[in-house]
């Protein structure tokens, strides 16, 4: 799972963006892994085959319902994703554990549907850049460094593309 992290962490970092539908698979695998842990099939291949399905199926329905699709799964489903690892003590102890999640997917969603493409960059980054950190076990000083300057490097680079694509204008190009 570590390279697999790594691999679709680098990618949502820098190319999340462009990436829409890989984004929206990662973010459904992600939130598979979660349903999956709070079924009680925390390992083996139950849990792996729900996040998959999950993620497969948020892949094909972002390519199908681009707009709708990369809202959802990015907006309310990212955004909850990562307000539950914001708030991970919480998220874990509290039998209302699920609003940290719904709070987060709103906040995600609103934020898609006002500021699309600049949502969906700094959703991406983020993400990838808890996967890619996740992966290295050292002191929280550490992780801090590498969470800042692997979140910038991707905002800046997939700023630079939005830039490139939107005609120099840097501005949503939906």
């Amino acid at each position: 799972m570590l390279t697999v992290d790594l691999i679709f962490g680098f990618l949502l970092v820098f190319a999340g963006r462009n990436l829409f539908w890989l984004c929206v698979g990662v973010v459904g695998f992600l939130v598979g892994v979660q349903c999956s842990e709070a079924l009680g099939f925390s390992d083996g291949w139950v849990a792996i085959l729900t996040a998959l399905a999950l993620g497969c199926l948020g892949a094909l329905l972002a390519i199908s319902f681009e707009w709708l699709m990369v809202v959802f799964g990015v907006g309310f489903l990212g955004g909850g994703y990562l307000f539950m690892h914001v708030f991970p003590l919480t998220a874990h102890e509290d039998p209302y554990s699920w609003l940290i999640f719904v709070i987060g997917g709103i906040i995600g969603t609103c934020l898609m549907v006002i500021i699309f493409d600049w949502t969906l960059i700094l959703i991406s980054a983020l993400l990838g850049t808890t996967l890619i950190v996740n992966v290295f076990h050292t002191t929280d000083g550490l992780r801090g460094v590498l969470f800042i300057g692997i979140m910038m490097t991707g905002i800046l680079a997939q700023y630079l593309t939005l830039r490139e694509t939107s005609g120099g204008k840097g501005h949503d190009a939906h």
